[in-house]
């Protein structure tokens, strides 16, 4: 049975679907979750999910980027289990921009239109925090990732390469601007964000 939860912990939420910020308390369950995308982990790093894959997701950080900034979401139907895990860091690489590094959905969940109800979802929250730019990579041997995410708005600004579990892969630099934020009308938790807001500007005084 899923570990029931708490309402108020829930970034943001859809119909059908609501995102949790996850910590290393929950490493076990997204480890699991890790286990049961095997098919999409071998077709980025050319081999299965290895035993730290949860832990290093919610380690692992860009140079100069704190926990603070880092948002491991995992993504669960109404009833509680995990469908989905969404990865962002905020303001990198430059202040206002941030860096989308996973959006991973179980197999079951796959071409239901969910995936781009949550991107919204997450341009909605980017923008509510200040952001206007998103920024993510694609790599090249996966052609229906590029699709997504250029139906999403995403362009492609470059390309390189990168060595994951021992294969050298190339990969495209992909960035959106997002448009200025409308008037609020989305199924935001406010009480998060708000929380959020005041626990940042605490530590910085």
């Amino acid at each position: 049975m899923p570990t029931p939860r708490d309402p108020s912990e829930r970034v943001f939420e859809l119909t059908g679907c609501f995102g949790v910020r996850l910590d290393e308390a929950r490493a076990p369950e997204l480890q699991a979750f890790y286990e049961g995308c095997a098919d999409y982990v071998e077709l980025v790093t050319g081999q299965p999910p290895g035993p730290d894959e949860a832990a290093d997701l919610l380690r692992s950080l860009p140079r100069g980027k704190t926990h603070e900034d880092k948002f491991v979401l995992g993504l669960f139907d109404a009833p509680g289990h995990q469908v989905g895990v969404l990865d962002v860091v905020r303001d990198y690489p430059q202040p206002g921009e941030w860096y989308l590094g996973l959006l991973m959905f179980g197999p079951s969940w796959r071409n239901r239109g969910l995936g781009e109800r949550v991107y919204r979802r997450l341009e909605e929250w980017v923008r509510e925090l200040g952001g206007h730019t998103l920024h993510l990579i694609v790599q090249q041997q996966s052609p229906g990732a590029l699709r997504f995410w250029r139906r999403m708005g995403f362009e492609v600004r470059g390309m390189g390469k990168q060595r994951l579990k021992g294969r050298e892969s190339v990969f495209l630099r992909m960035s959106r601007e997002l448009s200025p934020a409308p008037e609020a009308t989305g199924t935001f938790v406010k009480s998060w964000v708000a929380a959020w807001r005041r626990a940042r500007a605490g530590r910085a005084r």
